[in-house]
């Protein structure tokens, strides 16, 4: 299932002094928004732009990335193992939303991956 957020409804559920990060495509139009509620919250809408960030940015960001994975300690939820040749039965239960956590598809053994 897929979920489209509009940027709108949104922006009714910001906190006062909330701030809205929006990241969209080129081909996106401009939305239209309540700028009353904006107004009135103390909120605001701030833009981000991968392509404008520079080396020493992005270096910075992935050290920071790279520290969180490091130092928080992530344990996902497998909710169960198959072989690969039932990888269209996980997709079809993935998909359903009967599944809670990962599946997590094995290669069969001497298949040479």
């Amino acid at each position: 299932m897929r979920i489209r957020l509009v940027l709108a409804d949104a922006v009714y559920l910001l906190a006062h002094g909330g701030r809205l990060v929006a990241m969209v495509g080129l081909g996106r139009e401009a939305a239209e928004l309540p700028l009353g509620r904006l107004y009135t919250r103390d909120a605001s809408i701030v833009g981000f732009a991968i392509s404008n960030a520079s080396v020493a940015d992005l270096a910075d960001a992935a050290r920071g990335v790279v520290g969180v994975l490091r130092d928080t300690p992530w344990r996902p939820r497998i909710a169960g193992r198959l072989p690969l040749s039932r990888a269209a039965e996980a997709h079809r239960a993935l998909e359903s939303g009967e599944v809670r956590g990962r599946l997590v598809l094995t290669p069969a053994a001497g298949d040479g991956r």
